[in-house]
Parts: C-alpha cells; structure tokens; sequence
C-alpha cells in the first residue's frame, strides 16, 4: 500500500475516540446521556433565520451553484456589522476584506493556508480549540503550544505577549490566540492583547484571532487585536454564525482580513467546497440582524454558567469561572490521583453525562475535562453535574 502523507500523520483522531465503544454501548442498552461534551446550544435560532421559512420562499438559485465569493449582500452586512461592534478593521469592505467560510473551520483553513508555508511554527495559545490545531498541521505547520489564558488566570500579574516571547524562534510565522477562550472563557484585555501585537509586530508575525465568541463575553466588553494600532495588515479574525446566533448546522462562518490575504483565500475556497451553499447564507442574512436574539442569549448563557459552576461547588474540582464563552474548563487532578482521565470519562458515561477530554485542548491539560453549559437546557445540566458527582464517588 502507497504511504500516507506526513499532513494525515499530523493530525490527530477525534477527541472522542477514546470513548467511542462506552458511548455506544451506554445507547444500545437504551441509557440517557446528557451531552455535556459538545460545543453547542440549546436555543433555537433567531426565527428569521430558521430553514423551513427560507425553504418555503425558495426559487431556482438555491439548487444552483452560488458565486465563490459568496452573496455580496451578507459579505457587505457583515463588514457594517463588524464596523459598528468595533471588531474589524477601521475601514473594510465585504468586497476586499470579507471572505466566507463553510464554517469557521473551513474559513481558517484556508487562511492557514495562504499565509503559512511548511514548517513554519506557529504559536498556539492553550488551552485551544481541538480543531485549531489540525487545521494548522493541516497546512503543514509545526505547532508549539504554549500555556497562556490558565497561566492569565492564576496570576492575572503575567504579560501575555511575555510568556509567548519565551517561545518565539527564527522559523515563528504566526501566533494563534482565542478570545473569549474555548475551553476556559478567558478573555484577553486590552493590556494582553497590546503586549501580543508588540510582540507580533516586531517580530513580523501574523495573528489568527478565534473570536467567534466575541458576542458571549461576561466579565468584560470583549476586544478585537485588529484595532490595535498596526494590526489590521496582519491579523486574520475568525468568527461563527454556530456560535453567535445557534447555526452550527448551517455551516457559514467568516474571516476579516487583509485584502491580499481575502484575494488569495478565494482561490483556496474556491478549490476545496466551490461555495457556501446559498440557502445557508441567506439563513446567516437573516440571523444578523436580530441584536435581541443575542442579549436573550447572553443573558441565559450568564446565568447557565453561574449555575454550572456552583453545582461544582464541594467536589474535588476546580473550574475559573468562565469570563465568556460557554464553557468550563475542570481541573480533576486533585480527585484522580495519578490516574488516567479515561477512568473518570468512563465511570461518566456509565452514569449518563459526556465530557470532553482535556488533553484535546493541549498536551499541559491531561487531568481536564470541558463542560459546556450550553449543550443542553439548564434542568438537563444541572442533571449531568449531578451525575459527574456520582462518577467522581466512584473513583
């Protein structure tokens, strides 16, 4: 048989796998699982954007191919958007620095793509998103991860652009940072974020700024990279309709970035899915512009999290209160002593909760597990905290 590529070795399988085989046999024997290892909501989304009313006004260009570059009309609202929340770029267009994605996945992969050569090194700020780093292996970068927003959480004194200097080579063409932060809702100040760009500046470096949570910050008014001065020519802004406005099964996500940068995306994008299906970018239209559907989410998330983390309270673990986002990143540490996390996620299962393992999230985090106190209504929860109690009892 002819080899694999070295990109297929690269990436890793999925952050389930490990658990696969008790998962299926906890549902064939017919057991409830509450699903708190999914980055999901459980709210609807905004009325205006939900599918059976784009279907029943439906004409011919839907079952057509769409143009690569994706509708002007929500490339243009996106821009105004981005423009008005202070996100993007002082002065854009949908047209120059708007590109569209199959989700932010697809949208980062082809970024990751243009701007990044092989072996090029990258500094992934952990705990991360999972799929952040296959897509960076993906296009043949050497990834180096660097504890940042736990570090920023325990000792709120630390420079963030510092603790990534310490890691910065000859090879280092990028810097990839999330705020607010999936798996731990940290969200970058302002003071961060000014010590990164110092950083990214002077050592010429782009920046991939995961902020597709930016709608969902508690503790503070979240804060785009790109507006700091000299940033926008070299910062790449990533965002998400499945997590601003509950369309994970719409698959639209977007890019801000320099024009060159968009240019030469297009290419990519138009070489790997053609272009985003048009019914789901209308769907992402119509959720754009319902700011009240937002605030009703916040204000839920706000109090899912307050409620998660104190259902918490009194076993062996220890969570930072989320400061966006929809998540809590558990430390089990103290409970499994020195056993594997495996255990832990098993006994779970056999009780009828999910959690995501925290070594998906960076090699430092093999005692963590995710929660997301989104995935399923509050009562459903509370439920499966309840049911992690029992697992960890059991240890």
């Amino acid at each position: 048989m002819a080899k694999l590529s070295q990109t297929a070795h690269a990436i890793r399988p999925g952050i389930f796998s490990v658990l696969e085989r008790a998962i299926s046999e906890r549902r064939a024997a017919g057991g409830d699982l509450v699903p708190l290892h999914i980055g999901d909501t459980c709210l609807p989304p905004p009325a205006a954007a939900r599918f059976d009313r784009h279907l029943q006004c439906a004409d011919s260009e839907i079952y057509a191919y769409g143009a690569t570059v994706g509708l002007p009309e929500l490339r243009d609202a996106l821009a105004r958007h981005a423009h008005a929340r202070a996100r993007g770029f002082p002065a854009m267009t949908g047209e120059s620095n708007i590109q569209l994605g199959v989700g932010a996945t697809h949208a980062l992969s082809c970024a990751a793509r243009v701007v990044l050569e092989p072996n090029d090194e990258v500094l992934l700020a952990s705990p991360y998103w999972p799929l952040a780093h296959g897509i960076l292996a993906s296009a043949g970068a050497s990834v180096v991860e660097v504890p940042l927003t736990s570090r920023l959480y325990a000792d709120p004194s630390l420079v963030a652009g510092e603790l990534l200097r310490e890691h910065v080579t000859d090879r280092t063409r990028a810097i990839y940072l999330i705020t607010p932060n999936n798996p731990d809702g940290k969200t970058l100040s302002t003071r961060d974020l000014s010590s990164i760009a110092s950083l990214a500046r002077e050592r010429d470096l782009w920046v991939f700024a995961d902020e597709v949570y930016a709608d969902y910050a508690f503790a503070s008014e979240h804060v785009s990279i790109s507006r700091i001065d000299g940033m926008a020519e070299r910062t790449i802004s990533a965002y998400s309709f499945s997590k601003s406005h509950a369309l994970a099964g719409a698959r639209v996500g977007w890019v801000i970035a320099p024009g060159e940068v968009v240019s030469a995306m297009r290419k990519v994008s138009t070489h790997s899915v053609f272009n985003v299906p048009v019914l789901m970018q209308r769907a992402a239209l119509a959720a754009l512009g319902d700011d009240p559907w937002v605030a009703n989410a916040r204000s839920y998330y706000l109090e899912a999290r307050d409620a998660a983390h104190d259902a918490l309270r009194g076993a062996k673990v220890r969570a930072f209160l989320a400061e966006g986002g929809v998540y809590l990143f558990a430390d089990f540490t103290e409970v499994l002593e020195g056993r594997p996390l495996s255990e832990l996620l098993k006994l779970a299962v056999a009780e009828g909760v999910l959690l995501a393992p925290g070594e998906a999230f960076g090699a430092a985090f093999t005692g963590h597990a995710r929660i997301c106190y989104t995935s399923a209504p509050l009562d459903r929860v509370m439920i499966g905290i309840e049911r992690l109690k029992v697992a960890l009892a059991k240890l």
